[in-house]
C-alpha cells in the first residue's frame, strides 16, 4: 500500500472519527453536568478553542507537507478545515444563544456590530468566522468547478 493509499484508507477515517472527539467530550460534559459554575461560558470557550486548534492544525498542513515531504497530508486539509468551521459555527451559535437567552440583548445585526467594535478578541474571532464561512461555502467539488481552478486557488491560499 502506497503512502497516499494508506492516508486515504486508514489515516483519513481515523482523523474523521478523532475530530469528533471534542464534540463527544462536550456532549458528555453537558449530559453529566460537568461544566462548572458557568456552563455557557465553559461551552463557549471550549468550542472557540477547539475551532482555533483545528484551524491551526489545518493551516500547518501545507508547511508540514513542504518541510517534511509528506504530500499526501494534503488529503486531510479540507476535512480538518471543515471541522474547524463546524466548531466555529458551534461557538458562534452558543455566543448567539447566550446573548439572546441569558443576556437579553438579542442577536440583531446592530448588537453584533456593537460587540465586535467594543472587544478586540470578538473582532478577530468574528472576522475569522466570516473568512471560514467563505472558505467552507466554496470547499465543495462543485464550487471548485464553478469558480474555476485559479479563482478557487486564490481564495483558498
Amino acid at each position: 500500500m502506497t503512502q497516499a493509499q494508506w492516508i486515504k484508507r486508514v489515516v483519513k477515517p481515523l482523523a474523521f472519527v478523532a475530530s469528533l472527539g471534542p464534540f463527544a467530550w462536550l456532549v458528555r460534559d453537558i449530559v453529566t453536568g460537568n461544566l462548572g459554575a458557568n456552563p455557557v461560558e465553559r461551552i463557549t470557550h471550549f468550542t472557540g478553542l477547539t475551532a482555533l486548534t483545528f484551524l491551526m492544525i489545518t493551516l500547518s498542513i501545507t508547511p508540514a507537507r513542504k518541510l517534511l515531504g509528506l504530500s499526501p497530508l494534503i488529503q486531510l486539509r479540507r476535512m480538518l478545515g471543515l471541522y474547524a468551521f463546524f466548531y466555529a459555527v458551534l461557538h458562534f451559535t452558543i455566543y448567539g444563544l447566550d446573548r439572546t437567552l441569558f443576556e437579553g440583548t438579542g442577536l440583531s445585526l446592530g448588537s453584533i456590530i456593537e460587540d465586535v467594535s467594543k472587544r478586540p478578541y470578538i473582532t478577530v474571532g468574528f472576522t475569522a468566522f466570516l473568512i471560514l464561512c467563505a472558505l467552507a461555502a466554496t470547499s465543495t467539488n462543485g464550487m471548485v468547478k464553478r469558480l474555476g481552478g485559479k479563482r478557487w486557488q486564490r481564495l483558498h491560499q
